[in-house]
């Protein structure tokens, strides 16, 4: 009853407050809990530090390196770095985490270790599933971005202002991105739980 409560609290505040650093910081801890709790599950333990160290560098580049204001860029370009940078992020999360169980296997070979008890886990495969809906996203984003930014591309005015009000995704970036990553909250949790740990068999 605990896990259930702390999940649905998690997701709530993942969609709610909409702050991505929060949110990041929720998520990993929920990684190093759950690497804690399931110590002696390889499985888990590689799949959450792959996640772990992916939010960790998006953290510091974003923090960092990632211009989100300029006073000689415009926001055409600003926005395209941004959105282009989670993109990368969630296509580098969708790679690493599709070629987990591969990546443990060749591990515990060099280390001379059995390795017939690797698989991928429910949770595993419906988060790969989910980044690609994050990318598709990102995609939609970035897209957008450029239609409404064609006159800084030298397209003509009349063509440039079809798309100058298309703001939908843009506006609502935030609280799709955050609904998602309360998503992806939920599906760590479910790590610690009998479900989702479950060896996930295609039909």
């Amino acid at each position: 009853m605990a896990k259930l409560a702390l999940i649905f609290l998690g997701v709530c505040y993942a969609i709610a407050s909409k702050n991505m650093f929060h949110i990041s910081i929720v998520i990993i801890s929920s990684l190093l809990l759950i690497m804690w709790m399931k110590r002696d599950n390889i499985n888990v333990v590689h799949l959450c530090g792959i996640i772990l160290a992916v939010y960790l560098l998006e953290m510091v580049i974003f923090e960092n390196f990632i211009i989100t204001e300029s006073e000689t860029m415009s926001y055409l370009w600003i926005n395209a770095i941004i959105f282009a940078f989670h993109f990368f992020i969630d296509l580098l999360l969708f790679v690493l985490v599709a070629i987990r169980a591969p990546l443990t296997r060749g591990w515990l070979e060099s280390k001379g270790r059995p390795h017939d008890h690797v698989f991928i886990h429910n949770s595993e495969f419906a988060l790969t599933s989910l980044f690609v809906v994050f990318m598709f996203f990102d995609l939609l984003a970035l897209g957008e971005n450029f239609l409404r930014h064609l006159d800084e591309l030298g397209f003509s005015g009349d063509i440039a202002g079809l798309f100058a009000d298309w703001t939908g995704i843009y506006y609502h970036y935030e609280t799709v991105k955050s609904a998602l990553l309360g998503l992806t909250f939920l599906l760590i949790w479910t790590m610690a739980t009998g479900l989702g740990q479950d060896e996930y068999k295609s039909f």
